[in-house]
Parts: C-alpha cells; sequence; structure tokens
C-alpha cells in the first residue's frame, strides 16, 4: 500500500456533504471538502482487514473504526467553512475524525468510499 507521500493531489476531487441541508446553501456558505481517492489496491486492502473478523463483534467495530479513522486522516485534503460544536474550525481529515459530528465523519467515508470505486471504474483516454 502506498503511504501519504506517494499520493497525487492533481487527483483530489471536492465533495458537498448532505448532511444538514448543507447543499441547499449558497455555495459561499456550504461546508465542502477536498479528497484523494483511494486506489482499488488500497480499497481491497482496508476490505481484507475485515475478513475473518466477526461482525458486530468488539472486534470488528473497533477495525472498522481503525480503518476509518486512517482513511479519514490521510484522504481528506482539506474541509471548509466546518466548524466543531465550539465554534473550532476543522481543517483537515484527522480534525474531522476527532471533533466532527459522526454523521459527517460517516459520510465524509462513505463518499470516500464511493468516489474511489468511481475513480477506479472510470475508463482511460
Amino acid at each position: 500500500m502506498k503511504g501519504p507521500g506517494a499520493m497525487n493531489q492533481e487527483n483530489s476531487v471536492f465533495y458537498i456533504p448532505e448532511l444538514g441541508n448543507n447543499r441547499d446553501f449558497e455555495g459561499i456558505d456550504q461546508v465542502y471538502v477536498e479528497l484523494l481517492p483511494m486506489t482499488g489496491e488500497e480499497l481491497r486492502a482496508y476490505q481484507r482487514t475485515m475478513v475473518g473478523v466477526k461482525p458486530g463483534s468488539a472486534q470488528a467495530i473497533k477495525k472498522a473504526e481503525q480503518i476509518v479513522k486512517r482513511i479519514v486522516s490521510e484522504r481528506v485534503v482539506e474541509v471548509t467553512n466546518y466548524f466543531d460544536i465550539k465554534g473550532n474550525q476543522i481543517g483537515t481529515g484527522e480534525e474531522l475524525f476527532e471533533r466532527g459530528e459522526p454523521a459527517m465523519v460517516d459520510e465524509i467515508y462513505e463518499a470516500l468510499s464511493s468516489i474511489s470505486r468511481l475513480k477506479e471504474g472510470q475508463r482511460k483516454n
């Protein structure tokens, strides 16, 4: 698996979360996130870490949380217009995981997974 240093920021995409009717706001007020999609190899490696783990078990929950933390921390380049419950700006993936609403973390993780699968399936010209 390649580390964060090997990521190419030219491949980044912007995602506008749905949470809290964010997409209904004016562009300047919207929360948006710059993401670096995972490679197919990375996606499969994360999926393999869950093989043999009993679904719903404490081990599964712990492993899943570690995976989400790593992906969000490494693959969220920047978060814009998002603040924690105390009004402090959240600007990185690590800050998002540590201080963001769980529903926002889940949405960003799902978006990263979907975007990565789509990118892997895109046709090369």
